[in-house]
Order: structure tokens, then C-alpha cells, then sequence
């Protein structure tokens, strides 16, 4: 007997293997953060046949380090086999600039184990500079008192060139310089008359090139009235970064010396301005700056006005990681980031450091990465990487693959529950928060047409996929039953807040009511309004209400337009503005967008189509009435970021999570020793011991399969939350009957509704899956078919309210 215990002790260990290399998973999730860099490869300007050194280093020891390079004008990450030398938490790269070539982006990959980081990228950028190109001289006559500009053509310079001035071939001391490149000359006098030059100097490269002409400034004391004439070229349009200084240079002179007023188009100017005879200073712009500024020159002869443009520009950042966690191999994966920056970045996916693209397997829609089947090459680091013109950020998380279980396994699993789920009494999914919009808001549009508003509030609830705004006539009662609820046919995107119902009766008086559709293709009601009467005003009301003036618009990027318009008259009241648009190339409806508050004056419309000329209209609004419509602007917006073509992941067939190296060494001993006993001894154990531990290990892996990470429906998880199974949900109206006008659902009791209206199997974000399983049972959402008769896609349905 004392000769067999030692083999069962074997015996359990080998059986034990799988076990205690999930174990080592979960700890090597715990230290997820760890991985981070705590130096990035830094932007810089060299000349060529100059060695630039590029580091990075790491927090973690890394096991190795790798370098690619992607040269300018081109999307493709070329690897770096050579001159870089690397300890366990440093990096560095040399590149010998010897040819124009190696300029471009340069990054680093830190490798732990199989899983990969990428760090952000650093650009490497030719230092050069070219010569003035300045052709005449600048003539400048004032009278005295004036304030005077001496601007420098300043050539193409990497990077900024340091200017200096001169007068009369003297360099000039302490010079007042505005945006790095202007000489102001406050109050000027006749001593300042002369001759002004300027300079350029490269400091990397040690260029220094002098401007070709000069200005000639003439300051006479002559009193002769004169208006006010600008004095330099005016700049339309300025871009800042977002917490930079930046001065709106507006420069006249006249006789008496005119003075300056600055104004904002809808707004007040930005609290962190100055107003001085040199310009306008924006100290630390935000994005909240940007927008049309006006400078006004008067000396009571005259009075001359301009307009700047200034756009803020932004850095991008990762401000939430996609989520990490364990999934089952097999299922299906979505992970998203949120991202910040001005023009909208770009993002890129990675795992394990190697760059991924849209295929059968994998599709990638800007921010959020879909895999459709996860598998175990998946396992490690996933990544996103935010990019525009202005810098590059990432966040990452690490992904645990757990292996597919054999189908004896699940059925074992799934034999006690239907369809492998356990619901509760409404046959909604247990955890599941719907968090319903809110009671909705109407106003009166025209005499048969009303807009109806609403809000969801915060909430870490499922995700809304669409809504749906339900109304009901009020009039007397007729054998105990009431009007039916009709459902307008549209379905309003999950960013839309407002939506228009048409085709009402003057003089009749409706509730409205908001429908959610989430996720799991469940539903939840908003309560219903106050009652609305549809007054028949014959246009009375609408001709008080001011209508704006729509003044500009600004593309931002290839999905977003910046509205501003003004408020022709601030004595009536209205509650808010309603802004329409649409592309041009259609003749389509209008999709609106409601701005609460009378003082609002700008407004960026997102989710545009790139490359796209859209129209725009708006009305402001109170409860009573809406105004006309202002006047049809028309903008086209940007072209659309191309996705950076990358390599196809090459998966090895086992690629294993990080353990940790006790972990490695027990598992390895253990194998070793079982070597050493040889097969025939260790069959022999297996077969006396068999009988012993079946039970005890199968229960211990039923528990562990039954407890390892959420359950997966229909296979999908979404940033490791759980949906419900995809249905087919149609357009026609939803069905029912309130039991009484005034009541509202409980709390803690479950409206249910029948609606019609294809998604074309879509969730919220975008991904198709026309199948229609079995799993869908027990939700509140009654499925039609997409082949209904047409009479059913086209009339209106009553809608069931349960109490």
C-alpha cells in the first residue's frame, strides 16, 4: 500500500494540470494594469546623416522588445531587425537619417511572453528650412498715435524658425512679438520712420536666411482726417491646440486713431481673453472657443469691420479602454474604446502587438472591434491606438481565451435549463436593466404636426437600439374602451432625442409616449405625457415666434458640421431650437435634433456620412408654437480617415495566456516526475484510481465551467456584458390597449408591446446576424416575419399594456 500512494499523488497532479493553468490565468488578469509604458518614443526633428536615438521603456520586465517603422504617405508598419540594444524594461533604436526615406512614425513592441504592447508612435521629421520668398516691399504710411505691425514672411521651417528683426540693418532688442512672427510698434512716432527687415534661423540645422525685401514704415504728424484703413494682410482662419495661447492679429489705422471693439457670433467672448491694440489673446483655448469672431475699427469718419474663423484642435485620447476578462472560445466578442480628439482620430486594432483588418472573421467599425469567433490566438492584449495629424493615444486590457468544452461536457451543463437559461417570471433575462426614456415633452408644430423630445437618463443599463413614439387620441369613451395606441413607422436612431409626428387633427387632443428597444431586443415604455390639445391657431402663433439666423456652418471632420445662428429677438420667449438636415442629393425627410434654451447658439451635428454636402434649416420654439424656418445652408463635410491597411494576423495554433513562472516551474516538475515513473506504472495507477476521483474531479470542473467568467448568450458578449439573442424586429406599429388613460405602469411591473419593423438583424452596433434562434423565447417582443402581408407592414396595430 505505501508503495501506491505516491502514484495516486501523480496521478492528481497530471489531473490537476488544466486547473492550475486557468489559476494562473486568473492572477496574470490581476496584474493587467502593470503593463503599461512608463516612457514612449518622442517626436523629433533631425538633419540628415544624423543618428536619432528613439527610446522606450516599460514597467514590467518584458521578455523582448521589437521596432517598427512606417514611412511618411504610407499606411504599412515595416519591422526593424537591426540597431536597437535592450534590457528587461529599456529599449532603444538608433536610425542612422541618412536618406529622407527613414523619416516617418517609429514605435515600439514590449513582449510578455506571447502577449504583445505597442507604444504610442513617435514621428521623426526631416529638420530643414526653406528660403524667403518675398517678392516686394511692404509700404506702410501712418499718422502718429497709430499701432503698427511689422509682420516676417517667415519661409517653411521643421521646426518653428526663431525670428528676429531689424531696423535700418540694426538687430532690434526685446522686440514685442505676437504669434511668433509679428513686431508690434505701439503709438508710434516719426523717429520710428525707417527701414524693417527680419531674419529666420533653423536651430538644428543652424540655417539663417534673411528676407529679400523690407517695409518701409513713414509716420507723418500730419492731421489730416482720414477713416480707418487695415495695414496688414488679414488671416481668416486660426488653429490652436486646445491649451495653447493664441492672439487674433486685427490691425488698422486712421486719423483721429481709430479704436477697436471684438465680438463673438452668438456668444459672449471667451473668459480667458484679452482685448488689447495688438489683437485679441485667447489664453488656454478650449474647444468651447472655437467659432466666428469679429473685430470693428471706428474713429467716428468711418467704420471697417473683419471676421476670423478660429478652430481649436485636440490631441486625441483613449478615455475608456475596451474591457477585458475571460471568453469562451468559440463565442462572439465586441469590444469598444472611447476616444477623444479634434479632427476626429482615427483608430486602429491590435492584438498581441500585430495590427488587425475587417475579414470574414473579424470587422472593424472605427471604435469597435467585432469578433465574430473567438479564438485561442486571441488571447493576450488587445489594444486600440487613437490617431490624427496632432498626436497618437491607446489604452488596452488583456483577453483570456477559455478553451471549448467537449459536448458531453455541455450537455452535462445545459441539461437542467432550457435552452441553457434560467429567466425569471416575465421571461427577461435575470440582471437585465432597462432603463426607460423619460416622460416626453411636445410642442405644437402646425395645426395637424407636433415635435415630440425626451431623455434617457445616466444609467449602466443594456444599450438602446432604436426608439419609437407611440400617440393616442382622447376623446369621450365609447362602450368602455378607448382609442388605440398608433406607433409612427420610423425608426429614430439611439442618438436622436426629438422626432416629429404628422398627420394629427387640429382641435383633438392626444398623450404621447416613448417605446426603447434595447440590446436583447427587449422593450420598455417611457411614461406617458401630459395631455396635449392640438390648438387650430391659423398661423397666429407661429408669427410671433422670432425665426434665427442661421449664419455659418464648419465642417469638423468627416462626420461632423458645426451649426451657429443668432436669435433675431431675445423679447419672446421660446424654450429652444429645432435643427434640421439632410443631404442635398436627396429629396428624403429631414432628421432633427432639438437645442434646449433660449441662448444657445451653436451646435455640431454628428453621425454625417463623409464627403457629403448636407442642408441645414432651424426653427426656434416654445410650447405654443414653432417659427419658419430660417434660411438653407448648405456644407460639405470631410474626407473620411482611411484605415490603415495592416498584415493579417498570422495565428499560431496554441497560443496560451501568460502564467506566472512559479506556475511554469511546478507544472513542469510535476510532468518531469510522471516522466520518470514511465507509462506502464502511471496506467496502473490510473486504473486502480480511477473509480476514486472520477466524481471528485468532474464535480470540480463542473463547478469551475459553471463559474468562469459571465454566461454567453446566443454568444455574444459585449465588453464582457451579456446580450440577449438577436431577433427580427419589423415596422408596422405596436399593439395594445391602455386599461386606463391615466395610469402609468407600476413599479417593478413589465409593459410589453408588439412592434413591426425590420432591422435587417442589427444591433446598436452595426453587426448583421439574420438568424432568429430559439433562445428568443420569453421575451416581451413578439417576432414577425420580414414576408408579412402588406397590410400589416403599412397599418397601424394596437398596443397591449400589462398592469
Amino acid at each position: 500500500m505505501t508503495s501506491i500512494f505516491p502514484l495516486r499523488g501523480i496521478i492528481v497532479i497530471l489531473l490537476y494540470g488544466p486547473i492550475a493553468y486557468i489559476c494562473g490565468q486568473k492572477q496574470e488578469l490581476k496584474k493587467g494594469s502593470d503593463f503599461y509604458f512608463n516612457r514612449h518614443p518622442q517626436p523629433l526633428a533631425a538633419p540628415l546623416n544624423d543618428d536619432v536615438n528613439f527610446e522606450c521603456s516599460v514597467a514590467v520586465p518584458a521578455d523582448k522588445f521589437a521596432w517598427h517603422h512606417r514611412p511618411l504617405n504610407s499606411n504599412k508598419w515595416i519591422p526593424l531587425s537591426q540597431n536597437s540594444t535592450s534590457s528587461k524594461t529599456l529599449s532603444r533604436y538608433i536610425v542612422n537619417f541618412d536618406n529622407e526615406s527613414k523619416a516617418g512614425d517609429y514605435r515600439c513592441i514590449a513582449f510578455f511572453g506571447p502577449s504583445g504592447l505597442v507604444s504610442d508612435p513617435a514621428k521623426l521629421t526631416l529638420a530643414t528650412m526653406q528660403k524667403f520668398s518675398d517678392k516686394n516691399d511692404v509700404i506702410i504710411q501712418v499718422a502718429e498715435g497709430n499701432t503698427v505691425p511689422i509682420t516676417c514672411p517667415v519661409p517653411y521651417c521643421e521646426p518653428e524658425a526663431i525670428v528676429q528683426f531689424y531696423k535700418n540693418g540694426v538687430l532690434i532688442k526685446n522686440a514685442d512679438l505676437v504669434n511668433s512672427k509679428t513686431m508690434i510698434i505701439k503709438n508710434v512716432r516719426s523717429t520710428d520712420s525707417g527701414f524693417y527687415s527680419c531674419s529666420a534661423n533653423n536651430y538644428i540645422t543652424q540655417q539663417i536666411f534673411e528676407s529679400n525685401y523690407k517695409t518701409v514704415l513713414t509716420v507723418s504728424a500730419n492731421t489730416t482726417v482720414k477713416g480707418p484703413t487695415f495695414i496688414k494682410q488679414l488671416q481668416s482662419e486660426y488653429i490652436v491646440m486646445k491649451n495653447k495661447n493664441i492672439t487674433l492679429e486685427c490691425f488698422a489705422a486712421g486719423y483721429p486713431v481709430p479704436r477697436i471693439t471684438w465680438s463673438r457670433l452668438g456668444s459672449s467672448l471667451p473668459l480667458k481673453s484679452i482685448k488689447s491694440p495688438t489683437g485679441l489673446t485667447i489664453i488656454s483655448a478650449q474647444l468651447s472657443d472655437r467659432g466666428e469672431y469679429h473685430c470693428v475699427w471706428d474713429n467716428t469718419i468711418q467704420q471697417i469691420k473683419s471676421v476670423f474663423i478660429l478652430r481649436v484642435v485636440d490631441s486625441p485620447k483613449v478615455t475608456k479602454a475596451p474591457k477585458g476578462g475571460f471568453f469562451s472560445e468559440g463565442s462572439e466578442l465586441e469590444f469598444s474604446c472611447n476616444v477623444t480628439g479634434e479632427p476626429e482620430p482615427s483608430v486602429e486594432w491590435l492584438i498581441n502587438g500585430k495590427s488587425l483588418k475587417s475579414n470574414k472573421n473579424q470587422e472593424i467599425k472605427g471604435s469597435t472591434l467585432l469578433l465574430s469567433e473567438v479564438q485561442k490566438k486571441h488571447a493576450g492584449i488587445v489594444q486600440c491606438v487613437a490617431s490624427n495629424e496632432y498626436g497618437s493615444h491607446s489604452g488596452h486590457n488583456l483577453l483570456i481565451v477559455n478553451p471549448r468544452q467537449h459536448d458531453s461536457e455541455m450537455m452535462s451543463r445545459h441539461k437542467h435549463t432550457r435552452g441553457g437559461r434560467r429567466r425569471n417570471k416575465e421571461g427577461r433575462k435575470k440582471g437585465a436593466v432597462l432603463v426607460p426614456p423619460t416622460q416626453p415633452n411636445v410642442t405644437r408644430l402646425s395645426d395637424i404636426s407636433v415635435m415630440v423630445r425626451w431623455s434617457v437618463p445616466e444609467n449602466n443599463g443594456l444599450p438602446i437600439q432604436f426608439f419609437k413614439v407611440q400617440y393616442r387620441e382622447l376623446g369621450p369613451k365609447m362602450i368602455g374602451k378607448q382609442a388605440k395606441w398608433m406607433t409612427a413607422n420610423s425608426e429614430i436612431p439611439n442618438h436622436v432625442r426629438s422626432f416629429e409626428v404628422t398627420d394629427l387633427q387640429s382641435d383633438h387632443t392626444y398623450r404621447f409616449r416613448i417605446a426603447a428597444v434595447y440590446s436583447n431586443n427587449d422593450n420598455k415604455l417611457s411614461p406617458n405625457s401630459i395631455r396635449f390639445h392640438l390648438n387650430n391657431t391659423g398661423g397666429t402663433e407661429s408669427d410671433k415666434m422670432p425665426i434665427p439666423l442661421l449664419t455659418n456652418t464648419e465642417a469638423l471632420g468627416p462626420h461632423q458640421v458645426l451649426l451657429m445662428w443668432q436669435n433675431s429677438d431675445k423679447s419672446v420667449k421660446i424654450d429652444g431650437f429645432y435643427i434640421y438636415h439632410r443631404p442635398s442629393t436627396t429629396a428624403g425627410e429631414y432628421l432633427k435634433t432639438t437645442v434646449e434654451g433660449k441662448d444657445a447658439y451653436n451646435m455640431t451635428i454628428c453621425h454625417l456620412q463623409s464627403e457629403t454636402v448636407y442642408e441645414f434649416k432651424i426653427q426656434s420654439f416654445s410650447v405654443d408654437a414653432a417659427s419658419e424656418f430660417s434660411q438653407i445652408l448648405r456644407q460639405k463635410t470631410g474626407k473620411s480617415i482611411e484605415e490603415h491597411p495592416v498584415q493579417q494576423v498570422i495565428a499560431e495554433n496554441k497560443v496560451k495566456p501568460k502564467i506566472s513562472s512559479e506556475n511554469i516551474k511546478s507544472v513542469n516538475i510535476h510532468v518531469i516526475i510522471g516522466g520518470v515513473f514511465g507509462g506502464a506504472v502511471i496506467l496502473v495507477a490510473l486504473a486502480f484510481a480511477a473509480g476514486c476521483l472520477y466524481k471528485r474531479v468532474k464535480y470540480k470542473q463542473n463547478q469551475e465551467s459553471q463559474s468562469e467568467g459571465k454566461p454567453i448568450t446566443n454568444g455574444r458578449v459585449m465588453n464582457g456584458g451579456v446580450t440577449d439573442s438577436k431577433i427580427n424586429i419589423t415596422s408596422n406599429p405596436l399593439a395594445g390597449l391602455d386599461t386606463s388613460e391615466d395610469m402609468q405602469p407600476k413599479s417593478g411591473q413589465q409593459s410589453s408591446m408588439e412592434m413591426t419593423s425590420f432591422l435587417n438583424g442589427q444591433n446598436n452596433n452595426g453587426s448583421n446576424n439574420g438568424h432568429n434562434n430559439g433562445d428568443a423565447a420569453g421575451s416581451d417582443v413578439n417576432v414577425t416575419s420580414h414576408s408579412e402581408p402588406p397590410s400589416l407592414r403599412q397599418g397601424s396595430l394596437p398596443i397591449e399594456q400589462r398592469l
